[in-house]
Order: structure tokens, then sequence, then C-alpha cells
């Protein structure tokens, strides 16, 4: 069990969300950065899919009250356990009652914390992930708050790498750069909304709001199916891409969509961050994808090495 000394301003249960109910209307949630999380869970031992919890903007502190392995990553922050150093990315043994502090976060938006076993709560449509809007999943379709007691569920397996390494940082997901990927629509041209904005204040779990290079072309049509990565062009001129949380129809015009392999790194990004949508084809977006497995079969064979 981990008992939640000081909750962090935003905090939430997150695994890599729920499938298959969309059709009734039911968002998919999870993780907004779901290859750090995946990444984090590798390095602890867990099933990629694990839930951890998920922070925004802020840290929090946290007492163990059993011996466990956990690990942070995704944004970077400055962490003690015990009054030693925590590094990102490397997964340590805690004992029982030590204390992990995680200070506010340096870069980046969302950090995960993992535990070995990973977080037992009840599922929902199988899956652990909170939806706040709907009140379910997670602790009790909530926020974490201080005073809470998350529990843990058994260890599944040991790990070589689980106190001494730090994964290398050419394995490690990106959280820097301006460059956000998408591949239009057909029948929409990419200059549409190919260029350099920042990422709006009023962003969250729902969708990223770009602004500072409005648009035109944007509209309301026909409500139609939408999904995590689409990108909207609303009347305003403003893009918003979709994200975690994001709803499952929508009036706006979709001009395109936001690669899986750069959501994370889009989600890393704070208010007044620059974003630079450029365009890419079906064909190189799918390269994404093979690569990024390519990179999870690595993180697989060094943890277990």
């Amino acid at each position: 069990m981990i008992a939640v000394q000081r909750a962090p301003a935003y905090a939430t249960i997150q695994d890599l969300g729920r499938t298959g109910f969309r059709a009734s209307g039911v968002p998919g949630s999870g993780a907004m950065d779901p290859i750090a999380l995946a990444t984090l869970n590798v390095l602890v031992g867990n099933d990629r899919a694990d839930a951890g919890i998920e922070m925004a903007l802020t840290g929090g502190v946290f007492v163990f009250d059993s011996a466990a392995v956990f690990a942070i990553g995704g944004a970077e922050a400055t962490a003690r356990l015990a009054g030693r150093d925590v590094e990102t990315y490397r997964a340590y043994r805690a004992a029982q009652g030590e204390m992990l502090t995680i200070e506010n976060l340096s870069a980046g938006r969302f950090l995960y914390l993992a535990i070995g076993g990973g977080i037992d709560v009840e599922p929902v449509m199988g899956s652990l992930s909170t939806y706040l809007p709907g009140g379910f999943g997670g602790l009790e379709g909530r926020r974490i708050k201080s005073g809470d007691a998350i529990n843990v569920r058994a260890r599944k397996s040991m790990r070589k790498h689980q106190v001494a390494d730090s994964l290398p940082e050419k394995l490690r997901p990106p959280i820097g750069g301006t460059e956000i990927r998408f591949v239009p629509r057909p029948g929409v041209d990419p200059e549409e909304i190919a260029g350099i904005y920042q990422l709006s204040a009023s962003s969250d779990r729902t969708g990223c709001r770009l602004e500072g290079n409005e648009r035109t072309g944007g509209a309301s049509v026909t409500s139609e199916a939408v999904c995590r990565g689409a990108i909207q062009l609303p009347p305003g001129g403003v893009p918003i891409v979709l994200m975690a949380d994001a709803p499952t129809i929508g009036g706006y015009k979709v001009a395109g969509g936001v690669i899986s392999a750069d959501l994370g790194v889009l989600a890393q990004k704070k208010p007044g961050d620059a974003v630079h949508l450029v365009p890419i084809t079906v064909e190189r977006a799918q390269r994404e994808i093979e690569r990024l497995a390519e990179i999870e079969s690595l993180i697989e064979e060094w943890a277990l090495s």
C-alpha cells in the first residue's frame, strides 16, 4: 500500500486506457503519455498496460507501507527517497516506511509513478483508468487526494536492472522538440493546419488547444466519430488536438490526425510551448509505429539482460 501524505495538485490513476466501448459513448481515457507509463512498467517488472499514478504540473509526497520497487518518468522532476536523489527511468527499492518526495516538475507536464505489481483498484469496463468527467474508474472516479491509501498488487517478476542501472537515454520516450507530425485527412490541404503554434493554457486531458496561428477553413459540421489524435478545426480557426479523454463524437471539421508516436510528446508540452504541426504520409506514420515496436523490444531486452 502507498499512503498519500501530500497529493499532487492533479493526480489520477491511469493505465493504457479502455477499449471496446466508444460505440457506447465511453472515452478511452488512459495515460496522456502512454509510452512513458509503459516504459516505467517494464522497468519495475510489470505488464506494459498496468496502472500507475499520473501527476500533472506538480509533485507530491508518498509513503510506502511495505517494501516496494518503483520508478518515475515522463516529465522531469526533482525527487528524493528518504533523502536520497531519485532519477527518472531508473528502478529503486523502497523499504517499509520510506518517503518518496517529488517536487515541482522542471520539464514536461505529466509525471508517472509506477510500482512493482501495479495499482490495485476495481476495473471498470476492463480498465483501471480514471475518467473524471464521468466519475468512474481509478480511485472512486476522482482525483487522488491527501490521506488516500492506494493498494498495490504483489509483484509479478524480478528484474536484474531494478536498482543499479538507469535506462539508456536512447531508449527513453522524448519530451523535447517542437515537431508534432500529423496525417492530413483525405481531401484536406495539409497547409490548412500545418505551421507553428503555442499550446494554450486551456488545454487539458480532453484536448490540446493550439493558438497564435489562427487559420481559415474551420467549421461546424454534422457530428461524426472522433478519436484521440484527431485535429479539429473549429470556426474560430484555432486547432484542437483531441487527447486521452476525447469524446467519441464531435461537431467540428476534422482536418487530420496526430500520429500515435507523437501524442506523448504533445502531452508533455506546457502552456506557451511551441508546437510545430508537420504533415507526413500514412506510410511514414506506419514506419513510426514499427520503430516504436522495435524500441519496446529493446527496452524489454535491456530489462531482462
